[in-house]
């Protein structure tokens, strides 16, 4: 009797990679560039300077008027971002030979809590979720928030650099889509064929776009779905400074940055452990002017 295929396939395993093939894929390029200060407790306060006591021009013997400068308090809360995953003991214990498995989910969960937080640095919203910590968008204030058009408008080159001016003290990046930036290059290439200067940034290990000087951070997380009057598909440009004296910056709790995985133990009805992988962390503004935002674009 010959062999079957079908009993030869019960002889011959599939060649099988080890590893996983990535298919959710983010470009997000201002992530790595955000600074983080520790915090102690689990809010951060700053004052913001508010009003400024001007003097006067006097006549001899005229009365000198008194005033003082005020403030604002600024709180920026510590957040909690946190993701379990359940692994069966038979299948950690009968199914890693090729790959293990506890590993490749502990990974595949800390990119999910990754993805959330990277997210919510540029959607976040706590008036929408009061869990959440406030991103970009809602940290950008009316007065530092220019709009392209009344129902969005098609981006020109002054409009990004009345958006660089924005930032008083000078903005470290651009961050924008990378649909977005090929529109920037398509202007720039209108003009006697200029292609746009890559830079390097310290640290950073691979040089960027950059626009007049200042980098550009391609960033996914920035919807092309944004409303603008009665247009439903235009998109932000932010220009940011990052610092922990006067511009934008992460905060993080606990004993070390980074996230946390942790051993919850043997689930009670199930022959299962548990892993949690966690974060505190938040956002803060010091200075408004250090944050603008051009809206309403429709280079989507």
């Amino acid at each position: 009797m010959p062999l079957l295929q079908v009993q030869a396939e019960k002889l011959s395993l599939e060649q099988l990679e080890r590893g996983i093939i990535e298919e959710i894929i983010d470009i997000d390029q201002f992530y790595a560039l955000v600074p983080f200060l520790p915090v102690n407790g689990k809010a951060y306060l700053y004052n913001r300077e508010q009003t400024l006591s001007e003097a006067e021009f006097l006549s001899p013997y005229d009365p000198v008027s008194e005033g003082a400068a005020t403030f604002e308090e600024v709180t920026a809360k510590l957040r909690i971002i946190a993701g379990d995953v359940d692994m069966d003991k038979f299948i950690v214990s009968t199914m890693s030979d090729h790959n293990s498995q506890l590993a490749i989910q502990l990974a595949e969960k800390a990119k999910g809590v990754s993805r959330m937080f990277r997210r919510a640095l540029i959607q976040g919203d706590c008036s929408v979720n009061p869990k959440s910590f406030d991103g970009l968008a809602k940290l950008c204030v009316p007065d530092q928030t220019l709009v392209a058009g009344v129902n969005g408008a098609a981006m020109t080159l002054g409009m990004l650099d009345e958006l660089l001016d924005a930032v008083k003290l000078g903005a470290d990046a651009l961050v924008m889509r990378r649909s977005t930036w090929r529109s920037v290059r398509a202007l720039l290439r209108s003009f006697n064929g200029n292609h746009a200067d890559m830079i390097m940034i310290k640290n950073f290990g691979q040089p960027v776009p950059a626009y007049n000087g200042t980098p550009v951070l391609l960033n996914d997380f920035i919807p092309p779905t944004e409303v603008t009057g009665t247009n439903n598909a235009t998109t932000s440009i932010y220009a940011v400074r990052l610092n922990e004296a006067d511009g934008f910056h992460g905060i993080v709790g606990g004993e070390a940055a980074g996230f946390k995985i942790e051993e919850i133990g043997t689930i009670q009805n199930k022959d299962a452990v548990r892993y949690r992988v966690k974060w505190y962390v938040g956002t803060a503004l010091k200075s408004t002017l250090s944050l603008a935002r051009l809206s309403g674009l429709t280079n989507v």
